[in-house]
């Protein structure tokens, strides 16, 4: 059941309609019946498409990339009113990820460029081969309650792992036009090339490995009636997410980086829309340097990001549907109520190490920690036999010897600032009613549905909060207490600038909490009228609305105040600081849509149809930095206190109009 735009008795926070799928009954067979297939999936190039094992930038391993896979259902009607279904699936494909990525730039130190005359500073090529395995294990009870009455309890089992060795390279020509030394090449660039400035340039060597296993179980009761003049549904049901980002436990670093050994020149020449087709590197001696040789680049840095991401969903829906006998086409009335709670906990975890080599020398050569099985391979694009570094080999070769990387008090600092940063949780609450009737005059030739659906969202969210002041002595009448010279005094237990301390005092973790709440009312009009048997015209309207994404919900607010005196902060054309928010006061968006389509179904079971719509949106997201006035603080829920302020956040910036049309043909190939 396919409808284009939404009906009051399905959910209005979208843009487009909905496919209502239904599940299999233990009671659509008289006797037991198992269904299974095989199947073989390869994806790749020539040399992937073997049965034998191939090279992996995941782990740096060889493995097989045409995978089997199976699928299965088991119906058994155990008498005439009780039944389960069991139904299964596993499979484990593989697929290659090649792409490119040119960056754009309008603006740079002693450079003449604007947004209608950019060059281009930076190509990015990556190789990612990428796993994905998934399992699902799914069992239904159905139990005949009465002869018009089912009530049926399910619960799935959902695991899925995704594997993926992502290795980029990227090539910057810098964005300054002085040369370094000052008697190099200069910048320049036209439209079809780049000349970067001599020791302008980075070359970066990045290779990641990422595994990530998620874990989804879910259960539902639901309850279902009809015996043709009364149609009640009505269930329950939860479902828990868990995803973990694992890399320490599981052998490797996230990502193991290296970058050009000595200062660098980059050209890009021959430009075309995607890519520069020739890419030309010098050292400060106008001397070539080769990509491709691991000796020209030096160790940087390697990271993880493990992290736990929780999150649960809670549902519920009652609906009453009644049969009108007594006019004279066939009608019916509904009406609904559902609740849905859904939660998210992210608990994020990076960690950083600067490469030190294996006896204290930074610049120790890479070439052990190169891959050794995933190499002489083609990376697309013109580029072959890059030596990638080996996340793995580089995580196995710091623990054989804990030298090869360190942490500086820098990065201790800026792991935990992270931690706190990102760890946020978010609850949203939404409870709708409807209420939608159904009819069909003229002899059933003309279907109307209509009706209104209500919906209130209550948001609660919690994360970190960051004042960079809090590190700093006030007076009485909150302006900073100052030495003698007029410098601002530091509280003692802040300690030195950049230090844990003075980050224990300027941010806090999960102390900014947000609540939000709106509501609002949907009504929807479909009509379709059979122009002949097999020729239809369909109308819709329906009013929606999106909702701001989970990210917006979650507090975060950074506090940057400007070292001002008495007399500054009294001077209203002074800006007083910048404050970098998430504004949980954002409205959602809504919409108008509109769509009318066309039909025809051939002798031969086919379908032919063609569409136009056109969505009108009000109040849709837009990210803005602008002087903060009491109006903006009211919107973002900021304190006044903050007027005349930079606020950097997200608004509801206006509206919007889509238009489109679309065609489609359907029709089976099976005789």
């Amino acid at each position: 059941e396919v409808t284009k735009v939404p009906t009051p008795s399905t959910p209005a926070d979208s843009i487009g309609g909905s496919v209502n799928m239904v599940g299999k009954s233990a009671f659509e067979r008289s006797g037991a019946l198992l269904r299974y297939g095989f199947n073989l999936v390869g994806n790749g190039d020539r040399s992937n498409l073997t049965l034998k094992k191939t090279p992996h930038s995941y782990r740096d391993q060889e493995t097989r990339k045409i995978l089997p896979g199976f699928n299965f259902d088991y119906t058994l009607p155990i008498g005439k009113k009780f039944g389960i279904v069991v139904s299964g699936m596993s499979n484990n494909i593989y697929n290659e990820q090649h792409f490119t990525r040119t960056t754009w730039a309008s603006t740079g130190t002693g450079i003449t460029s604007s947004v209608a005359k950019p060059y281009l500073q930076s190509y990015l090529l990556l190789d990612g081969p990428r796993n994905i395995t998934r399992n699902s294990l799914a069992l239904k009870a159905d139990w005949r309650v009465t002869q018009h009455s089912v009530l049926s309890l399910g619960g799935q089992l959902n695991r899925a792992t995704t594997e993926i060795g992502a290795l980029l390279l990227t090539f910057n020509a810098g964005a300054i036009a002085a040369p370094t030394p000052a008697t190099g090449t200069p910048f320049s660039y036209d439209e079809k090339s780049t000349i970067g400035a001599t020791g302008q340039g980075t070359l970066t060597n990045n290779g990641t490995n990422q595994l990530i296993p998620q874990e989804t179980n879910a259960g539902n009761l639901n309850y279902r009636f009809n015996d043709g003049r009364w149609k009640i549904e009505a269930g329950i049901s939860r479902s828990a997410s868990l995803t973990k980002r694992r890399y320490e436990d599981a052998g490797t670093f996230f990502q193991f980086s290296g970058t050009n050994r000595n200062p660098i020149r980059i050209s890009f020449l021959d430009i075309v829309s995607d890519r520069p087709n020739q890419i030309r590197i010098f050292d400060n001696a106008n001397q070539p340097v080769d990509f491709n040789n691991l000796a020209n680049y030096r160790g940087a840095t390697g990271n993880n990001a493990q992290g736990i991401n929780t999150s649960a969903l809670n549902a519920g829906n009652l609906n009453v549907q009644r049969r009108l006998d007594f006019l004279p086409f066939p009608t019916s009335v509904q009406i609904g109520v559902s609740r849905r709670e859904q939660t998210a906990d992210l608990k994020p975890n990076n960690k950083n190490w600067t490469f030190n080599g294996p006896n204290g020398d930074p610049l120790a050569p890479l070439e052990p920690y190169a891959m050794q099985v995933y190499k002489n391979q083609d990376s697309d694009f013109g580029f072959k036999n890059i030596p990638w570094l080996s996340p793995s080999r580089g995580w196995a070769a710091y623990l054989a010897n804990p030298l090869l990387f360190i942490k500086t008090p820098a990065q201790l600092v800026a792991e935990e600032n992270s931690r706190m940063t990102n760890s946020q949780y978010v609850r949203e609450t939404v409870d709708a009613l409807y209420f939608q009737t159904e009819a069909s005059p003229f002899r059933g030739r003309l279907r109307i549905l209509t009706g209104v659906r209500f919906e209130n969202t209550v948001n609660d969210g919690l994360g970190s909060a960051s004042d960079p002041n809090a590190v700093f002595v006030r007076n009485p009448n909150g302006t900073f207490a100052r030495t003698a010279t007029g410098a601002r005094i530091r509280k003692p237990e802040a300690g030195a600038a950049g230090s844990m301390q003075e980050l224990l005092l300027t941010r806090t973790e999960r102390t900014a909490k947000g609540h939000r709440e709106y509501h609002g009312f949907y009504p929807s009009l479909h009509l379709t009228y059979d122009l002949r048997e097999n020729l239809l015209i369909r109308a819709a309207y329906a009013r929606t609305y999106g909702r701001p994404n989970f990210g917006d919900i979650i507090p975060l607010t950074t506090v940057s105040e400007a070292d001002l005196t008495e007399v500054q902060l009294a001077d209203p054309s002074i800006i007083k600081g910048t404050l970098t928010v998430r504004n949980t006061a954002l409205r959602p968006w809504t919409a108008d849509n509109y769509d009318v389509s066309l039909e025809y179904y051939t002798d031969s079971g086919g379908l032919i149809g063609a569409s136009v719509f056109r969505k009108e949106i009000t109040d849709f997201f837009g990210s803005a930095v602008r002087v903060a006035t009491l109006a903006d603080l009211e919107a973002a829920d900021l304190d006044p206190r903050y007027v005349g302020w930079n606020l950097s956040t997200k608004f509801n910036a206006g509206d919007a109009s889509i238009k489109g049309f679309d065609f489609n043909v359907r029709q089976s190939l099976r005789g």
